[in-house]
């Protein structure tokens, strides 16, 4: 008898649990956060951790192709008389960024080509000329600093910078890099900052491309690399370095000095099989991506593991190799989910621990 009490208590216990949850994710989807209106309602309604825990993540949608820009329609008449019209598809998305007027960029690895999702305007296009004579080739990573983008281009061996016109201002790098991939600009000192993947170091140009300085060289202690791929720089100046062979994060001061290591090679929470992406939100969470775990680890300001989420799949929130990232003001997370050919898109819930 007793034992019939304790377990219809404990099932009314469970039920009052997920009922609270549910009123939760209710509440949380039912309000809006700054700039909502930027995607349309998902079919999926997806968070993370999944109830009865307290949900840190929600899914928001994803971008494929410039359609996903449209609303659905039923019946288009001009397409049935004309036929479809050419769209623009991501075949291979390496890096994303997004700029203050909420346009998306993503570089694509296999079209040399570079993305423009215009998510106020729901406009879409694309570039990849140089000039008359030259192309890009494989561009990776991606910086937006004062109407200009940086693209690095890995096999051209340089940074192309454009305007907000998607003309070709100049380039800079062909002397100095092996084999760039990631870039992120310091406002501070109007300084870009290139990981050299094949130097295993950070160089250091201004924002006209004179070359300044580098950081690094190959090793294992702090402040050494071993091919670190992708960067990030917050709101206070911090370095965040991939050091991915390594298996580690390396997090540097404005100068460049260590200040945090974390991670190791393993398959335990907190260790890295591939760490790329990396990118920080402002409660100084910091957002790992792992192409070959294929999920993302979320790290404290102390390289404390929080939590993780994804694996592979084609479904929200799961992925295949993915490999570049980016956090606006609002806290939402674009995430290139390169095989799946799609940018995910999600938004952090809560605040940070105290």
């Amino acid at each position: 008898m007793n034992m019939r009490k304790h377990a219809t208590k404990d099932g009314i216990t469970r039920y009052i649990e997920i009922i609270s949850c549910c009123i939760v994710l209710l509440f949380l989807y039912g309000c809006k956060s700054p700039g909502d209106e930027l995607f349309f309602s998902p079919e999926n309604f997806r968070v993370w951790p999944e109830p009865p825990e307290q949900p840190r993540i929600r899914y928001l949608g994803d971008l494929s192709t410039q359609k996903d820009l449209e609303k659905p329609k039923a019946f288009d008449l001009a397409e049935l008389i004309f036929g479809a019209k050419k769209v623009g598809v991501l075949i291979s998305p390496y890096a994303v960024t997004i700029s203050s007027d909420y346009k998306l960029y993503a570089t694509d690895t296999s079209a040399g080509t570079v993305h423009i999702f215009d998510l106020r305007k729901r406009q879409y296009k694309q570039f990849d000329k140089i000039n008359s004579k030259e192309k890009l080739q494989k561009p990776v990573g991606i910086a937006i600093a004062d109407n200009w983008v940086y693209i690095v281009d890995s096999v051209l061996h340089k940074v192309c910078v454009f305007n907000n016109k998607e003309k070709c201002l100049f380039s800079f790098g062909e002397d100095q890099l092996k084999r760039p991939s990631g870039i992120a600009y310091q406002s501070d000192t109007k300084e870009v900052y290139i990981t050299d993947t094949a130097s295993h170091k950070i160089m250091v140009f201004t924002n006209t491309g004179r070359f300044v300085r580098e950081i690094g060289s190959r090793g294992i202690n702090a402040g050494q690399f071993n091919f670190p791929t992708q960067l990030w720089i917050d709101a206070n100046g911090k370095i965040y370095v991939s050091d991915t062979l390594n298996y580690r994060v390396q997090v540097l001061s404005e100068q460049g000095t260590p200040r945090l290591i974390f991670g190791q090679q393993g398959d335990r929470p907190g260790d890295f099989a591939h760490p790329c992406g990396i990118a920080s939100d402002s409660y100084d969470n910091i957002y790992v991506l792992d192409r070959q775990f294929e999920n993302i680890q979320i790290f404290n300001s102390r390289g404390q593991v929080l939590m993780a989420f994804g694996h592979e799949g084609t479904q929200p929130g799961q992925f295949w190799l993915p490999s570049g990232i980016c956090i606006d003001d609002h806290n939402r997370i674009y995430v290139a989910d390169s095989f799946n050919k799609r940018i995910q898109i999600f938004q952090l819930l809560e605040q940070k621990d105290q």
